[in-house]
């Protein structure tokens, strides 16, 4: 392809495609780059998640023991 034959409007149409691609080449790397950085924010709430499951589980484990005893003491064991 001689790029000397070229008019003004296909000059534009390939400046502006090359630039477009530029563009968007900047684009999906910039959405990875923060890919990784949202994905390390994300462990860390699943992990803090967890924890706080493991926590409510016991605290409802010792609010069964509580009412267990509770009623216990009420009715007696027969």
């Amino acid at each position: 392809m001689d790029f000397s034959t070229l008019t003004i409007t296909e000059w534009i149409a390939v400046v502006s495609f090359i630039f477009g691609l530029i563009f968007g080449f900047s684009k999906f790397y910039a959405m990875f780059t923060r890919l990784t950085s949202t994905l390390e924010k994300l462990e860390k709430a699943i992990s803090k998640l967890e924890q706080v499951q493991i926590d409510y589980g016991e605290r409802l484990s010792r609010i069964e023991e509580q009412i267990k005893h509770i009623f216990k003491q009420i009715g007696g064991r027969k």
